[in-house]
């Protein structure tokens, strides 16, 4: 590792003293060529760039061939000014710079023998000419004035090809990460940058390990495919801009709130039957902050700071306030769900409360002529009452989340209290055709999910098989502590070659240094879980007083786990310009290293000789992966004037390799949950030492386990300190390749339509099969059930004869990580159109058509068979989790979306966001009972993935506002309409048939709902 490290180091050097380096870019450019009248390339022309943006002007001189560029552009408003002596001088003013945007700002020169000056506005291009792949940006008039629950979720929401796992309705949704997917890969891989800075979550690879003041925003740019060099992965790129100051005080307060009082209802009687008692209502919520910024001295120095909070109070279906009163309203609704109006059932709902608190500092400074020193500063604290609140998690079994803070035994960590990112960079403009940057940034990201009250600490929690329906306390294994750091350095430049070898070369290449690590400790309250088949049994002191009542206890073992990944990357690409043709050749380099490193835990206290203490000395789980990944593109402009462009792109990625996600197949110390008989002796409904059991009702061996134990640890050899699982030496990180084809054309002026066919096909995925088990099926026999067989079958629900497999050896706990011969194929098109803000109006739509088929091998593919007729060739629906919610499968072959505004006569600004897609996956199931050789329960599809659906999903939202000017500043009254049509469209059933909640409403979209705003803008 270190002769791996001192190489990179060494390749980092050569790299920055010879070239050029490129971050993970929150920038854009502006090129260009100058010619005369009759397209002869003028050298030797002055062009100077000045802006809100910059600190002082740069200037460049157009080279041999007549071109220019200024790399690295803060996103912005920029004026170029053209001057060549026997010529007009020519200004081009309003040239938006957005991230990762070319704007071809090329200009001819007219002769004229007097000085004369001509001024050009409203002619920012649109279409960018040496973009390869799909993106879309999110200007700060469209984050102001589009309607949207105000955070990063909703906008990637409005963003081409994005399918979200919820509908964010005004804000009910906004206490917690939604997730997404797109173009058929794995959230994972999603990367998210602020400011320059990855802050990517590596231990939840692919989240955001913060919370953000909407209003500090300045941009938001979202690539789907045909990323270059700068990003690793080939999932979503997020890249968040901030404002910054500028020469002059500028800055804005906001008020928002949203309330009850102006909430209608959109569930009606039949929803209530069938299990939709209320709808997730929101009950109050307050969003309200500042945002300020000036000079410190004009010219020199800058800073800017904002800070924002939000106050989310929402109800959840079927999670009620524990009085008295409202209790019995739920008894009541158990037997008859109109048994009461809707809005007294609204008003026993519990509070599902998050406040979310950010603030951001930033400071810009030029230390000599063509050098910007900068740092910048969020800390954000989230917290919340009622994590995973739900129809079966009632309050007494959500989750508190906080802070990490010292109470908590955690001094040592120097970044306990509100999660803190720091950044420290400096960008010297060495020449017009060399600038060199660096930067070091810290990202924390700390929180605890902690029991909802501290009295449940040893109180054991229960789960009701049937509808797994939580109580008592915490769901298993909840009380969670996690701490995930990461630091990263990085340098950057870029180099402009104009005419040689073929054209005008513009050279990027760089790398970065980034460690990751991960500390989380889990335990499960009382160390045990007791496991009721049905909700009758919980109430029945004698419901588990012999073997045939089939209950069920979970031994427990906490959980600890310290993680450290190494990241490193080389990376470089040349982007070259012949004519109206721009080749993109590019090559990057990926080194990934994870280790564990040494925990410890305690025994279990009912099961010491089981599950006994255990004290880790760390693993290196030997592999590393080294990935290449080759980035080709290619660009023509058609008419030579920039305003139809064809593309084609194709692309290597490999996957964000997370904190622990090859050596915590060695943690032996991971949480352990082993599953076994159980007879309530004495029928306290609490699992006791003396009440394992075997099949017959005598005290249980280790060995009978009743379905493969969860965490590295064996019944075969339970009081191992070592774990018997492996790591392939073969282990490949997963891979995704792409190719894009497309075409843009300007139809006017700011207005701009694409069309692009996407294919991509993701392989080499990891997965864990159970040693000794035959990878091809084999090892399992198939079986037929009827009603009868794994009954009961509720009225309305769907009771078939099913067929199952069932194993042949007993399953194992000892696993190998290694590469499943599974593979997914993706097929696309996407059509979009845009219009900046021109003639009183601007627009953003996109249609996408796609289909993302899975593929299975033959072998070393699945070891159950179950199912897999029904999967292979069919749709890709990834299972969403978190926040309560629950059986929703992302997948839709359509997706449509609308936003625009307009002004209106009097001062009115009007807008609005239509959203629309194919319903998701019903994944409609049968629940068997608890097969051989520790198979396990098996959930057995009836219809094959994408095949049976939920209802189609649209929705409209609506903003209006009237900006009022007042001395210098402007007051904007807002009113927002959320679910302007009131639709009640269904997001969740319960799918599995043989259970009391076959087909009950799970989750439905929030009803409309109207949000009150001011805004001063000075």
């Amino acid at each position: 590792m270190k002769v791996r490290f001192t190489a990179l180091m060494a390749a980092l050097a050569i790299v920055i003293a010879s070239s050029t380096a490129w971050a993970q870019s929150q920038t854009g450019e502006i090129f260009g060529k100058v010619t005369d009248a009759s397209g002869a390339v003028l050298p030797g022309a002055t062009v100077t760039l000045t802006g809100p943006s910059l600190l002082q002007p740069q200037t460049a001189v157009s080279s041999e061939t007549g071109s220019f560029q200024f790399p690295r552009l803060e996103v912005g408003l920029y004026t170029v000014k053209f001057e060549l002596a026997g010529f007009k001088t020519v200004i081009k003013e309003g040239i938006q710079v957005t991230v990762n945007f070319s704007a071809n700002v090329s200009t001819q020169l007219g002769v004229s023998a007097v000085q004369e000056t001509v001024t050009v506005t409203g002619e920012s291009p649109i279409i960018d000419t040496k973009n390869t792949g799909t993106k879309q940006t999110f200007t700060l008039e469209q984050l102001q004035s589009i309607p949207s629950a105000r955070d990063p979720w909703v906008i990637l929401q409005q963003t081409a090809g994005i399918a979200m796992d919820r509908e964010n309705i005004g804000g009910n949704m906004s206490g917690q990460q939604s997730n997404f997917v797109s173009r058929g890969a794995n959230p994972t891989n999603t990367k998210w940058s602020l400011d320059g800075v990855d802050i990517t979550d590596m231990a939840a690879t692919g989240a955001s390990p913060t919370y953000y003041d909407f209003d500090a925003f300045q941009e938001m740019t979202v690539n789907t495919g045909g990323v270059d060099v700068s990003q690793q992965t080939g999932g979503v790129g997020v890249n968040l801009v901030t404002k910054s100051g500028t020469d002059r005080f500028k800055g804005s307060a906001r008020i928002f709130n949203t309330n009850d009082a102006f909430e209608s209802n959109n569930i009606t009687d039949a929803m209530r039957q069938n299990g939709a008692s209320s709808g997730n209502p929101i009950q109050n919520i307050n969003d309200y902050g500042f945002e300020m910024g000036g000079p410190i001295k004009t010219g020199k120095a800058w800073i800017w700071g904002s800070y924002g909070k939000q106050d989310v109070k929402v109800g959840v279906i079927n999670f009620y306030q524990p009085t008295a009163a409202c209790q019995q309203i739920k008894a009541d609704q158990a037997g008859n769900p109109l048994a009461h109006p809707i809005e007294d059932v609204n008003n026993c709902l519990n509070t599902d409360r998050t406040t979310i608190g950010t603030t951001n500092l930033k400071g810009e400074v030029q230390l000599f002529k063509g050098n910007k020193l900068s740092a910048y500063n969020l800390f954000s604290l989230k917290e919340r009452n009622a994590r995973n609140a739900s129809d079966t998690t009632p309050p007494e079994s959500t989750v508190r989340q906080t802070e990490v803070n010292n109470t908590y035994g955690f001094a040592n960590y120097w970044n306990v209290g509100p999660n803190p990112t720091y950044k420290v960079g400096d960008q010297w403009v060495v020449s017009d055709r060399l600038l060199i940057d660096a930067q070091y940034a810290h990202v924390g990201n700390n929180f605890i999910l902690d029991y909802h009250d501290p009295s449940l600490v040893d109180v054991q929690p229960l789960l009701i098989i049937a509808g797994s329906i939580n109580g008592r306390s915490t769901p298993d294994g909840s009380q969670s502590v996690n701490i995930r750091p990461t630091n990263q350095i990085s340098f950057n430049a870029a180099y402009f070659l104009p005419s040689k070898m073929l054209g005008d070369h513009a050279f990027k290449v760089g790398g970065y240094y980034k460690n990751a690590l991960a500390y989380n400790s889990t335990h499960t309250p009382g160390n045990a879980v007791a496991r009721f088949p049905t909700s009758a049994m919980s109430t029945d002191a004698n419901d588990c007083s012999d073997v045939g009542a089939g209950c069920q206890l979970q031994l427990t073992r906490d959980g600890q786990s310290e993680y450290y990944l190494v990241n490193n990357a080389v990376f470089g690409q040349d982007t070259i310009t012949r004519g109206r043709a721009t080749y993109q050749l590019g090559l990057r380099y990926d080194y990934n290293h994870d280790v564990a490193q040494a925990a410890s835990v305690t025994a279990n206290p009912l099961y010491p000789q089981w599950l006994p203490a255990v004290a880790f000395p760390g693993a290196d789980p030997g592999v590393a992966f080294n990935n290449f990944s080759p980035r080709l593109g290619f660009t023509y402009d058609i008419q030579g004037n920039g305003r139809t462009v064809a593309r084609v792109n194709y692309a290597t990625y490999y996957g964000q390799v997370g904190t622990g996600a090859i050596s915590g197949q060695l943690n032996p110390v991971s949480r352990v949950s082993a599953r076994y008989r159980w007879i309530d002796v004495n029928h306290d409904k609490f699992v006791q030492a003396n009440e394992v059991v075997n099949g017959v009702g005598a005290p249980a061996a280790v060995t009978d386990t009743l379905v493969t134990p969860t965490g590295n640890w064996s019944a075969a050899d339970p009081t191992a300190v070592v774990t018997k699982n492996t790591v392939d030496p073969n282990l490949q990180n997963d891979r995704t390749r792409e190719f894009i084809a497309g075409v843009d054309h300007q139809v006017g002026k700011g207005f701009a339509v694409g069309v692009n066919y996407i294919w991509r096909k993701y392989d080499d995925l990891n997965w864990t099969p159970a040693n000794g088990i035959a990878t091809d099926g084999s090892s399992y026999h198939q079986v037929t059930a009827t009603a009868a067989d794994y009954g009961p079958c509720p009225a309305g629900a769907n009771c078939p004869t099913i067929t199952y497999f069932v194993p042949d050896v007993n399953i194992g706990s000892v696993t190998t990580l290694t590469n499943q011969n599974l593979w997914r194929d993706f097929n696309g098109i996407e059509a979009s159109a845009t219009k900046r803000m021109a003639n009183h109006w601007m627009l953003n739509t996109s249609y996408t058509y796609n289909s993302t088929l899975v593929h299975y091998g033959t072998t070393n593919a699945y070891q159950d068979p179950t199912n897999i007729t029904l999967r292979d060739g069919f749709q890709y629906d990834y299972l969403t989790t978190g926040s309560g919610l629950g059986n929703v499968y992302v997948n839709t072959k359509w997706l449509f979306k609308l936003s625009g505004m307009y002004e209106a006569p009097f001062g009115f600004n009007l807008s609005a966001f239509y959203n629309a897609r194919q319903g998701y996956p019903f994944e409609e199931s049968i629940l068997t009972t608890t097969r051989p050789n520790n198979g396990g329960q098996a959930t057995v599809l009836l219809d094959a993935v994408g095949e049976s659906r939920l209802p189609n999903f649209q929705n409209v939202d609506f903003h209006v506002e009237r900006p009022v000017k007042f001395m210098t500043s402007h007051l904007v009254p807002s009113i927002d309409i959320f679910n302007l049509g009131n639709n009640n469209t269904i997001q969740a059933m319960r799918p599995q048939q043989n259970a009391a909640s076959a087909n009950q409403i799970s989750a439905v979209v929030a009803p409309r709902v109207i949000r009150f705003g001011i805004r001063v803008n000075w």
